[in-house]
């Protein structure tokens, strides 16, 4: 290809300069495109302009016009001045990813009300007045139950207040406005391990009224005798006081039991016989219920626990787990029983283990 050659000197006016592959005419008056002011200016806030301006490459010059440039003869000058050779950009910078991180969206605390003040509304569903006056009815339904069809006196007082306390529920629900709703952010916390003597759990229960003292006492002895008989003739125990009971159920319908008693040495020629603190867990059997002479109560294991460090219950409050968990399950600790009622380390027991809670509200 014939080189392009740029001078008002190399050839007279009349003839063209050609390009001999291509077979292109271009007049002298022509060659002022490749002039500096005819170039086009780039905008140095475009990407697109500055990659171009960094890529664009003039034609060559032949050897004989080379005196009106800049390095070309001494003395001769050209009325037009060749720009100087642009400088390549460096390539933008890409993304690699892992090296760049997301600033994270500040919640502010005028968002952070408004989004607790959505969560009552949705939680308590009592944006209109149909779902208020759901809560009305209900406790009226609650009011019209009869009492009276309650099989004992016991269990009559116990339908009253549970009754009372489900219809001021219902009332208070149905008065409430969502603006007026406080949502408490959920505290975590932990049972002690505790070293507990059987004469500081009886001094605990000293006074206290107890429920149910009937089963309680009938579960803690099927505990102790459920002991005796897998031990030496000396290391046999007489029951002392049963403290307290729970039982509560699992998700799957299976009914459990734990129980607190001490009791003392039999045999014992002591004054002051060492009196021991027990744990035991029983399970339900329901074939068993429907028959006369069957226990439906098995004991699943008894324990000493005076000697060895024992956890209250974590029904009463909601437990800070650090280790890994399967699913819902903290095998560390009873999730059914409240912290006065003393267990072992959760893997010795079956029940209670379900950290959600949610089965075991209606246990007592």
């Amino acid at each position: 290809m014939t080189a392009l050659v740029f001078g008002q000197q190399a050839t007279p006016k009349s003839e063209p300069i050609t390009i001999s592959s291509h077979f292109v005419s271009i007049k002298p008056e022509d060659l002022n495109i490749y002039s500096k002011e005819s170039l086009p200016i780039p905008n140095p806030r475009s990407r697109q302009s500055r990659s171009k301006e960094a890529t664009m490459e003039f034609p060559p010059f032949a050897d004989g016009f080379s005196e009106g440039f800049p390095g070309g003869s001494a003395g001769e000058c050209s009325s037009w001045a060749a720009p100087a050779p642009a400088r390549k950009m460096a390539p933008a910078r890409k993304r690699i990813p892992g090296r760049w991180k997301r600033i994270p969206r500040v919640r502010t605390p005028a968002m952070e009300a408004t989004r607790v003040a959505m969560q009552a509304v949705e939680v308590l569903g009592i944006v209109d007045f149909e779902k208020r006056n759901r809560f009305y009815q209900k406790a009226e339904e609650l009011e019209a139950m009869d009492a009276n069809d309650c099989d004992s006196e016991e269990a009559k007082m116990t339908f009253l207040i549970a009754r009372a306390q489900e219809v001021a529920l219902c009332r208070k629900i149905a008065r409430t406005r969502p603006e007026d709703v406080v949502l408490r952010p959920i505290e975590l916390s932990d049972t002690k391990e505790e070293l507990v003597t059987a004469e500081e759990m009886e001094a605990r229960f000293a006074g206290r009224k107890v429920s149910h003292v009937a089963q309680l006492q009938h579960f803690a002895e099927l505990a102790l005798k459920h002991y005796n008989a897998r031990k030496a003739e000396h290391n046999k125990f007489d029951l002392s006081q049963a403290l307290t009971s729970n039982c509560f159920s699992e998700a799957c319908g299976t009914t459990y039991a734990h129980v607190n008693f001490t009791a003392i040495p039999q045999n014992n020629q002591s004054d002051h016989p060492m009196k021991r603190l027990f744990f035991a867990e029983l399970m339900l059997i329901p074939e068993l219920q429907s028959c006369e002479d069957a226990e439906p109560m098995k004991v699943l294991q008894v324990s000493t626990i005076n000697d060895v460090p024992c956890f209250g219950g974590c029904h009463e409050i909601r437990r800070r787990i650090d280790h890994k968990m399967r699913g819902v399950m903290d095998y560390e600790r009873c999730h059914a029983c409240r912290d006065i009622l003393k267990h072992p380390k959760g893997e010795t027991f079956d029940g209670g283990h379900n950290s959600t809670r949610m089965p075991y509200y209606s246990a007592i």
